[in-house]
């Protein structure tokens, strides 16, 4: 978020003079979730994406559901694609994620709206969505105090700086490699404390 606001400043301020859209004027196709999918839940099978796992812009699949969806109308529509921006528009507003390429088939359940756009960068947009100033957004359209919900309306009237593509592509960039850093990161700290649970437990039996 520090990046974000050191290269494009407060959304709601523009302090840059970015031009500014909506989300309507960006949109090609805009859809929400399913109810009822509980019967379909499995435990492996087609990724099932809920508001816990929308965090910061990002995808967080630590938990992780799953379902076995039907050959369905319903289905194909609330199936993801690489790249689409997902919303939450219920209880939680306004945590956004963006689908990664090597997602397979997964789906989304009815608190989380599928935002796929026809020119700007989704990564740029959702971080913009999860910036200070996004959330402010939110905030406003949120009509009420224990926060209902959002409709496709409120959707599409959500204002968006739009930078050059150059440099919405140039801020993807910086955020994939923050990604896979933390990545790595995470990756070896559960190393170092495996290897130390490890020690632990040789230590008690008295192998040490």
């Amino acid at each position: 978020q520090s990046i974000f606001l050191d290269m494009f400043g407060d959304p709601v301020t523009n302090p840059k003079g970015w031009n500014v859209t909506t989300a309507g004027e960006q949109l090609e196709f805009l859809t929400s979730g399913s109810r009822g999918w509980a019967q379909y839940y499995t435990e492996d099978g087609d990724l099932f994406i809920r508001i816990q796992n929308l965090r910061g812009g990002l995808l967080d699949l630590s938990d992780a559901a799953y379902v076995n969806a039907p050959e369905s109308a319903e289905a194909t529509r609330t199936r993801v694609r690489q790249g689409d921006v997902l919303l939450s528009i219920t209880a939680d507003l306004g945590r956004t994620a963006v689908v990664p390429n090597e997602i397979g088939k997964a789906h989304i359940n009815q608190h989380i709206a599928i935002l796929r756009l026809h020119s700007m960068n989704p990564v740029f947009v959702a971080q913009l969505l999860a910036s200070p100033g996004g959330q402010r957004q939110f905030e406003t359209l949120n009509k009420s105090a224990v926060k209902a919900g959002l409709n496709f309306d409120d959707i599409r009237s959500i204002k968006l700086l739009n930078p050059p593509p150059d440099l919405q592509a140039h801020f993807t960039l910086i955020v994939d490699r923050i990604t896979k850093s933390k990545g790595r990161h995470e990756s070896a700290r559960n190393e170092a404390e495996a290897a130390f649970t490890s020690i632990q437990q040789r230590a008690f039996r008295g192998e040490l």
